[in-house]
């Protein structure tokens, strides 16, 4: 194990990286990201433990045989084919072992005394033709704290070495150290062509060149198991060893210790800052649409309310044109002349209002049809609007989430709005007409003819008695004159004034039914144009919620991003100063 309390300074170094690897862990626990929250737990376990040297690189590049050569003994498979299926820690025992962790992961134990302080890791080559292999050895590089980065002299740095070393350098800045393998196949001058061609492609991506040691695993092998000293020294294992084990002192080694996670967490928390900045953005975006989109409902909610004036209007016709018949009507039949000649006449009165009035366009065939009219206006745009809430969610916001079952449907919504119980008032409604029966209106035009003739025949009666009456006294009464004048002039006036009385009765009824029809039709239909607005509102508004409430949670995961990014530089400043 290694010695973090070795100083009061180290050890209160490495208790602050430990607490803010606890807090990240909660603040990946908290947003729901299991992956990073298992490797900051992995990372904040193993930082009491060896410091630890992972040995990666492409499959066949002598990866497990330079294990070997360290150690002196064959303790890992090598070969040409990918032999290393599982990431192998080595670390130091008193004697040889070998455990499986879980399905993808092993442990072995060495006694060698270097490892009592690193622990090294061989991984999977990369560039396998099993996939699985570079899966697994990407997913344990967080957790290295120094990396050699094992190349082969007869193909050094391919293309998926370079994309390796991206990871290594760019996602993860880990130390690295280069180890050129298989010197023995090149000569001095090869060996140099093919550091300087390293060095060069390194620095193209990184900015820096790379520190390389050009090795023989082979040799080194043979040498320590033989006890060859020539051999060993022209293997150069010796000056990799000297660096990993000797120049890489206790400072040195914590220092990886507490840069290590802090640099993989400054990162992490750079790429996570930019998809929340993103988060934010597409929020806002969408909540402008959505915004939009309800001042596009509200607008057309107005011009539908607009044209419903149009019915409105349409229906005072109606009852404008109906009081003008019932004008013409007593203007020509509500008289002496008409009254006597249809006395006389197989036609009665109310069969001719009846025919005449409610017949041609009648009223309430005209005021059914308005209705009707209206409400396949009203059904058709309310459709429009399912229409426009359909494609809107479509378009503006399915294209970065998958639709929920809230979602507005507009098959369901087209359906359902032209369900005759949804016009139950206006249809009731127009029943109120039966107040202008055309047989009512008849039979009251009849009475007032009835008792306008017999008015008249009694006055004229009396009138015409008292005429003769004087007539054959042969003497003129000027006073029984008179009275026989008034009493004629008022069986004349008797029609007159019956149809101003009737005319002036309908007209009372006829306006108060339209206003009541008037303002049914405004209430009514407002009602129903407002209940859909009011339901796609609340569909639509409902996304919009969700945003906020996205936004906000988003916000709040910024800010604490934030916190646990300035708390990971200073201790990367701290770190530094030491």
């Amino acid at each position: 194990m290694l010695e973090i309390a070795k100083t009061p300074e180290n050890q209160d170094n490495i208790e602050q990286v430990v607490n803010l690897l606890q807090d990240v862990k909660k603040f990946f626990y908290r947003i729901g990201d299991v992956e990073t929250e298992k490797k900051v737990s992995e990372m904040a376990a193993q930082i009491s433990e060896p410091l630890y040297m992972v040995v990666a690189g492409e499959y066949n590049s002598g990866k497990s045989s330079f294990v070997n050569a360290l150690c002196g003994k064959r303790i890992l498979e090598d070969g040409p084919t990918p032999s290393t299926g599982k990431i192998t820690l080595l670390t130091y025992g008193d004697e040889i072992s070998s455990e499986d962790i879980d399905d993808h992961q092993n442990k072995m134990t060495y006694p060698l005394d270097a490892l009592k302080d690193i622990t090294i890791v061989d991984t999977p080559g990369t560039n396998s033709i099993i996939e699985e292999h570079q899966q697994i050895t990407e997913s344990f590089i967080h957790r290295a704290e120094v990396v050699l980065f094992v190349t082969s002299a007869d193909h050094p740095f391919t293309e998926s070495e370079r994309s390796f070393l991206q990871l290594l350098k760019g996602k993860w800045d880990r130390k690295l150290l280069f180890l050129l393998n298989k010197i023995d196949l090149k000569t001095d001058e090869e060996q140099s062509e093919i550091v300087t061609f390293i060095e060069k492609n390194f620095y193209r991506l990184f900015g820096f060149e790379p520190k390389i040691i050009t090795i023989s695993t082979k040799d080194a092998f043979v040498a320590k198991t033989s006890g060859d000293a020539e051999v060993l020294q022209k293997s150069n294992i010796e000056m990799v060893e000297n660096f990993i084990f000797e120049k890489m002192d206790y400072e040195t080694k914590m220092d990886l210790k507490i840069l290590s996670p802090l640099k993989y967490l400054t990162n992490v928390f750079d790429d996570l800052k930019g998809g929340l900045d993103e988060k934010v953005s597409h929020c806002n975006t969408e909540i402008k649409s959505v915004e939009m989109f309800e001042k596009r409902l509200r607008s057309k909610r107005q011009d539908m309310t607009d044209y419903i004036l149009k019915y409105k209007t349409e229906i005072q016709s109606v009852f404008s044109r109906l009081k003008e018949k019932v004008d013409s009507f007593l203007n020509y039949y509500v008289n002496i002349r008409s009254t006597i000649t249809t006395k006389f006449a197989r036609e009665k009165v109310d069969d001719k209002f009846k025919r005449e009035v409610f017949g041609m366009a009648n009223p309430r065939t005209e005021l059914e049809r308005i209705i009707n009219d209206a409400i396949d206006y009203v059904d058709r745009n309310n459709n429009i609007l399912w229409d426009m809430a359909h494609d809107y969610i479509e378009s503006e916001i399915s294209l970065q989430r998958k639709i929920n079952e809230e979602s507005p449907k507009r098959k369901e919504h087209y359906s359902s709005s032209r369900e005759p119980e949804k016009h139950v008032n206006l249809r009731e409604f127009a029943n109120q007409f039966q107040e202008l029966d055309g047989e009512l209106e008849g039979a009251r035009v009849y009475r007032v003819v009835q008792g306008g003739f017999i008015n008249f025949v009694v006055l004229e009666g009396l009138a015409i008695a008292i005429i003769i009456g004087l007539s054959t006294l042969f003497i003129p009464n000027i006073l029984g004159l008179i009275v026989a004048g008034i009493l004629a002039g008022i069986g004349f006036s008797i029609y007159p004034l019956k149809r101003k009385k009737y005319r002036s009765e309908f007209i009372q009824r006829v306006d108060a039914i339209s206003e009541r029809y008037n303002n049914m039709i405004q209430f009514e239909f407002e009602k129903i144009i407002d209940r859909v607005i009011e339901d796609i509102g609340n569909r639509i508004s409902s996304y919009r919620d969700t945003r906020w409430s996205e936004r906000e949670e988003v916000n709040r995961q910024i800010a604490d991003l934030k916190k646990l990014s300035e708390q990971t530089k200073d201790l990367i400043r701290k770190s530094g100063n030491n």
